[in-house]
């Protein structure tokens, strides 16, 4: 959320103070989009220098936070449908030289966010497969429509209301677990 005022919301400060007034932001937005610190702080340098290059075309009708997140969004799918190409390809590399479907394993560093059950969330998203993961937060949190999500992902429509169904499931027992823990 835009920090500054109403009256200052749609006007642009300068492009040398974005990383001080957005830059933990649009790193948050990124990196649970992506899983991967790394991936995230890529996709927010794109999206500044993204930005930068059309600032002439900002027209104050957002927030400029608003706006900047809008540009790291289109980074961020755009650095998922990356992934998955290459994903696909290293697949089929490791399929043929081993005869199986290897599989690839990622942590997703810890979070930074406070908020006890919020937090308990986002570990458990940590935990979850990265295509259910990446699946629950386009889909659920960023209501990204399906068949976008799909053509992301590269699944089908049931395999996606499948992957979101399995991963609330889990989300559900994480906290289940954490409150029922926490009573004790």
């Amino acid at each position: 959320m835009d920090e500054r005022p109403a009256a200052d919301i749609g006007k642009r400060s300068d492009p040398a103070c974005w990383v001080a007034l957005h830059g933990e932001a649009m790193f948050a937005y990124a990196r649970l989009r992506l899983g991967d610190s790394d991936a995230a702080e890529e996709a927010v340098q794109e999206a500044l220098l993204a930005a930068y290059r059309s600032r002439d075309r900002f027209d104050g009708r957002s927030s400029e936070r608003t706006w900047l997140i809008g540009i790291l969004r289109h980074k961020v799918l755009d650095r998922i449908r990356r992934d998955r190409r290459e994903a696909e390809h290293t697949e089929e590399v490791r399929w043929y030289k081993r005869g199986h479907w290897a599989q690839k394993q990622q942590k997703w560093p810890d979070t930074l966010e406070d908020e006890e059950i919020k937090g308990t969330v986002v570990k458990a998203l940590e935990t979850l497969p990265e295509q259910m993961r990446r699946a629950l937060v386009l889909r659920e949190v960023d209501r990204i429509p399906s068949e976008t999500v799909c053509e992301i992902l590269g699944v089908s429509r049931t395999n996606l209301w499948t992957l979101i169904h399995r991963g609330k499931l889990r989300l559900r027992q994480a906290v289940t677990e954490q409150i029922s823990g926490g009573a004790r």
